[in-house]
């Protein structure tokens, strides 16, 4: 009995390593960065931001959605697949109108096998407009 445990053991140690090691075909979406600092910006000037990503795998990448912490922060990403060894990005528009520190998260979901969800950041401190 003791001997059918232990080999009973060993299997399901080996069998759980070997799907550890499994690499994931599909596609896969690699930012080139993950947070955008704006440091100062003027009150009421653009806040239009860019990430650039890519999709390293072996399938078409599609965002399926982007979404924002809150209604100030708006994000726009591709509509179409982007195919493999091809790149996009996600463009997000920050209302600048309020004055102070900000930081802001971006959440972005797409089909990618190793990571359908990404977490973007941007922050900053918007100022009032200082004329000499």
């Amino acid at each position: 009995m003791k001997r059918l445990i232990v080999i009973l053991l060993v299997i399901v140690a080996l069998s759980s390593n070997a799907q550890n090691n499994i690499k994931l075909d599909g596609p896969k979406i690699s930012f080139s960065t993950l947070e955008y600092n704006y440091d100062t910006i003027v009150k009421n000037s653009d806040g239009c931001c860019s990430f650039e990503f890519f999709n390293d795998g072996s399938e078409p990448l599609i965002i399926t959605s982007a979404f924002s912490s809150c209604g100030c922060t708006v994000p726009s990403w591709p509509q179409k697949p982007i195919l493999p060894g091809e790149k996009g990005t996600i463009d997000v528009k920050y209302n600048t109108e309020k004055e102070g520190d900000f930081q802001k998260l971006i959440i972005v979901k797409s089909n990618s096998v190793e990571k359908p969800k990404s977490i973007l950041r941007i922050k900053g401190v918007v100022v009032k407009n200082i004329r000499n």
